[in-house]
């Protein structure tokens, strides 16, 4: 009988699983003398190919007398980029053809006659590097007219002086709930303005230091005339003048810097606002140099974004005017590139390669930026390194509920599993892990509100068909949006009972947040208590006057731990899990990881070498031993 476990392969690659494109390395079976192998090769598949390459592998000769393994060698280099599956295959003395594959469950070697799961190689762009403070940091998301509004003279009663306001604008006071109604056109808008501004960010850098970030994810702040959230803009070569000037971005820059802390501005580049002078010239003059920078018919129709929303017209990124606006010499990405030490890019699924490809370029031009790309789907191995560094992490995201809230362990496990196999080292360092989004239902409310989503669906899909807000009109599947909106409204507070159950689930989940594969990103308020549904409840103002001290406290202890331990945290390689279950436990290098969905107390079988290590971290400070965890809790051990 075979002993599987006794067949080994190495590579002498930098790091397991990953080997930069053209560059040769060597690939190394030891194989028992009692399994007959003739003719040993080795097979590269790309996916969709059968295969791309195939190396005859050279049995070494040895004068070592009464060794019980043959070893198999081969120098390989694959030429291009993306997700190489590999496997061998041999002819056995009695002519029949085998493969020995590596099973992506165990890594562990089976042979078959058959199709099996095949163990991957990351093959990437050779010398991709992200800069080293985009790993291992806390990034914080904030939304800019929510966050803080700062200014001597321009505020009277909470209310903007009728001097210094933009023709137009709703302007509201803070704290108020937006606006979430039609207008008096009978139109859901944007044009809630509270007049959050970058002096107001500036004022709150040491408020950043507290929670040990190190990176401010920043919404747009390109000139919107009619949208608080900017993601339309009707001139992305400006700055709102309510956010403030170049002069307050450099002078924000500047200061975090010295600080130690790092800008990532986030850019909508798919689209822009109709009232765009470049769309208005192009869609009233046929003869516009601005015509193909957009799909226009000879009806004068036009592709706008979801096939929704008329007021944001879609570019066309095969026009080369286009291009030049966003990353030419004199583009979007030069201007802002110098005050700024990355991009965060408005749905990146959309945007083309090259045209991705043209914005890193641009923006690593004069010194290194980090791109993050907002991706809901696992993104394409071939673009990390190329078109962007990293990506928005909502597959975590999901998976963290979906544990927490179904108990869907294997999905949780598998997601974390499918992206260290998919994604070179670098990206994996890169990605940004958000338990909620400016896009998705608040933390608290996802763990404690009506109407979240089971099965395949994400959980905060809370409007998609079928929902108590589709109805089938004369055939026809609509979607209620007063209703809905009213129904979140009307829903939108947590009882105590409820908030304070949501908060003590919540806890459970940064821990994981904090201490999982990428980077901890908080969206604003969150760590104050601040909860809502989806758009525009998932958006208000921050709560100054409303802090949940005690929930603030536990983000900067844990900030603390993460910042004490940041080179253990930040290397994705020390990953080790050990039990996925109702309770998840996962090695990073000197740390242990556990935590508990489980209602009540659970023993668990540390490994030995953290029998005696200490409790630096835990959810609940009744958690006083590392043998046993108490019911729905969370604690980090360190070994002494």
């Amino acid at each position: 009988m075979i002993n599987n476990n006794e067949i080994r392969v190495f590579t002498n690659t930098h790091r397991v699983n990953e080997a930069e494109v053209g560059t040769e390395f060597k690939l190394t079976v030891t194989i028992p003398k009692d399994i007959k192998v003739n003719n040993l090769k080795v097979l590269f598949n790309m996916e969709g190919e059968n295969p791309s390459v195939v190396k005859e592998m050279t049995k070494e000769q040895t004068t070592r007398e009464n060794l019980a393994y043959d070893c198999y060698t081969v120098t390989v280099s694959l030429d291009r980029i993306g997700n190489y599956y590999y496997f061998f295959s041999f002819t056995d003395n009695y002519g029949h053809n085998q493969a020995i594959k590596l099973s992506r469950e165990t890594n562990k070697p089976i042979f078959t006659m058959g199709e099996a799961p095949y163990f991957r190689i990351l093959v990437v762009q050779k010398n991709f590097k992200v800069p080293e403070f985009a790993k291992g940091a806390i990034y914080y998301q904030l939304f800019v007219d929510r966050f803080y509004y700062a200014s001597a003279n321009q505020k009277q009663n909470g209310v903007i002086k009728k001097e210094h306001r933009i023709k137009g604008r709703n302007y509201r006071r803070w704290g108020e709930m937006p606006n979430f109604m039609r207008n008096e056109k009978g139109v859901f808008h944007n044009n809630d303005f509270f007049r959050g501004n970058l002096k107001g960010i500036e004022e709150k850098l040491s408020y950043f230091k507290s929670l040990s970030v190190s990176v401010l994810y920043i919404s747009p702040i390109n000139f919107s005339l009619y949208r608080y959230d900017r993601y339309a803009a009707t001139n992305h070569m400006m700055i709102d003048p309510d956010v403030g000037t170049f002069e307050d971005l450099a002078r924000l820059h500047r200061k975090a810097n010295k600080m130690g802390i790092h800008i990532v501005l986030d850019m909508a580049l798919n689209h822009c606002s109709s009232d765009n002078p470049i769309f208005k010239d192009a869609i009233s003059n046929p003869n516009s140099p601005y015509r193909d920078w957009f799909y226009i018919d000879k009806n004068g129709n036009y592709r706008y974004w979801y096939g929704e929303f008329t007021d944001m017209p879609v570019f066309n990124q095969a026009s080369q005017g286009y291009r030049n606006y966003v990353y030419g010499e004199n583009g979007i990405i030069a201007k802002f590139a110098p005050f700024v030490d990355g991009f965060r890019l408005d749905v990146a699924e959309e945007l083309w390669p090259d045209v991705l490809e043209g914005i890193r370029n641009r923006a690593n031009e004069n010194k290194a930026h980090v791109i993050i790309a907002e991706y809901w789907n696992r993104a394409q191995t071939s673009y990390f390194g190329r078109c962007f560094d990293g990506t928005t992490n909502y597959l975590y995201t999901n998976a963290l509920y979906k544990w927490l809230m179904d108990g869907e362990s294997n999905y949780f496990a598998s997601q974390i599993k499918d992206l260290l196999e998919n994604y070179p080292y670098e990206a994996v360092c890169t990605m940004l892990n958000s338990l909620d989004t400016h896009d998705i239902v608040r933390a608290l409310t996802i763990i404690m509100g009506k109407w979240m989503r089971h099965g395949l669906d994400r959980r905060w899909d809370i409007d998609k068909y079928p929902s108590p807000w589709h109805k089938i009109i004369d055939g026809i599947i609509r979607f209620l949006t007063d209703k809905f909106r009213q129904d979140e409204f009307n829903n939108d507070r947590l009882s105590p009972k409820d908030y304070r159950r949501a908060k003590k689930l919540l806890k459970l989940l940064i821990i994981l947040q904090y201490t999982l594969l990428g980077n901890p990103c908080i969206y604003y308020g969150t760590e104050v208590g601040l909860y809502g549904y989806k758009d525009p409840f998932n958006r208000k103002c921050f709560p100054w006057d409303r802090i949940d001290k005690d929930l603030l406290h536990y983000y900067k202890r844990i900030g603390s731990m993460y910042e004490q331990n940041r080179e253990i945290l930040k290397d994705p390689s020390n990953y080790k899990p050990i039990r996925y279950d109702d309770v998840v436990c996962y090695e990073r290098g000197n740390l242990l990881i556990v935590v508990s969905r489980a209602k009540f107390a659970q023993n668990i079988n540390i490994p030995q070498e953290f029998y005696d290590a200490e409790i630096i971290f835990a959810s609940n400070n009744k958690q006083k031993q590392n043998a046993r965890i108490l019911g729905e809790t969370g604690m980090i051990l360190r070994r002494r």
